[in-house]
């Protein structure tokens, strides 16, 4: 039986929880990683390029794949395929995701205005999975239809072994503000796990949101990038009743380097400059002249000119110089 109670989640997010950031967060005390969603189809039809996101990493210690599409034989048969080639511990099924693209093709959040097909879909992935199977959904599609609490519960008896609510509906997209009372009671109708997601930024937040929400867990999404570090301060909060590690700028730079250089040595140097710049910017987010930083690493073709800028600019952050003349 997997353990998930109490425990800190990284939500699967396109284009930014591959391998390399995913095992950045686990070091940093995330106990939970989830792929970014793969597509059922793609499986079934042999895309290498869509395998290669299921890839694991040793800080990883609970590890999902989240997979997404809209026939349950399709999901069912990748599932198959999946667990045949990989090892993990859960198969998330995603009905949240609220991309346009993906909507229109009857899949990720439009699945939540057609519960009987998504009933169908679980039925027939915990048919073959000899792993847990989770379901991701949001409050609900639209205003009008907020339905998270009873689609939850026929995720719940069509075999999901547990839910994850973000409180937003996917017409929000990821404005607004989450809503953590839906999320509440979502948790007063199953009986099976719930794990709160949607504005955990930090300790604060984190136990307000298991308060209201009474969840069983709680997930981090875009408040995780540039950020690995909220794990371990969200844990030291609980733990010791406040957060007492700081992470000044210059430390924020030293793991971006240590991200980067690992990004060089899973993808290659091309690949990983190209990959570099949008968590890059998140690195650098609050420190002083951060468009500047941000303007020139989007510059910045060549990967070891770019490990040197960082490492100057770590530096210089260090010694608190004023770095902006010197280096931008």
């Amino acid at each position: 039986m997997l353990n998930i109670k109490g425990k800190l989640f990284l939500a699967p997010m396109a284009g930014f929880t591959d391998r390399t950031f995913r095992s950045l967060c686990g070091k940093f005390g995330a106990d939970v990683t989830i792929t970014e969603m793969v597509s059922a189809k793609a499986i079934t039809m042999g895309s290498q390029k869509t395998k290669e996101l299921i890839s694991f990493s040793e800080e990883e210690k609970i590890k999902g794949v989240q997979v997404f599409g809209s026939d349950p034989h399709v999901m069912a048969e990748a599932v198959k395929i999946i667990q045949d080639e990989f090892e993990y511990d859960f198969i998330d099924i995603n009905m949240g995701c609220p991309v346009p693209k993906v909507v229109k093709s009857g899949e990720g959040s439009a699945l939540m205005k057609n519960p009987s097909l998504a009933a169908k879909i679980v039925e027939e992935v915990t048919k073959v999975s000899r792993k847990p199977v989770s379901v991701k959904i949001r409050k609900g599609f639209d205003e009008e239809n907020i339905n998270a609490p009873e689609f939850a519960y026929i995720m719940q008896e069509s075999g999901a072994s547990f839910v994850t609510v973000h409180g937003r509906t996917r017409t929000q997209m990821y404005s607004g503000k989450a809503d953590w009372e839906i999320i509440r009671k979502v948790k007063e109708r199953v009986k099976i796990p719930v794990i709160a997601n949607g504005d955990i930024v930090d300790f604060e937040s984190a136990k307000r949101a298991y308060e209201v929400t009474r969840a069983d867990s709680i997930m981090i999404g875009r408040a995780a990038l540039g950020n690995p570090w909220l794990f371990l301060q969200i844990k030291e909060g609980f733990k010791k009743g406040y957060v007492e590690t700081k992470v000044l700028p210059h430390m924020k730079i030293r793991v971006a380097i240590e991200f980067f250089t690992q990004l060089c040595s899973e993808k290659g140097e091309k690949m990983a400059v190209l990959e570099a710049r949008k968590h890059l910017s998140f690195f650098v987010k609050g420190i002083e002249n951060a468009a500047k930083i941000r303007d020139k690493i989007n510059r910045m073709n060549n990967a070891e000119k770019l490990l040197e800028f960082l490492e100057e600019l770590e530096s210089m952050l260090e010694k608190k110089e004023s770095f902006v003349d010197n280096i931008l």
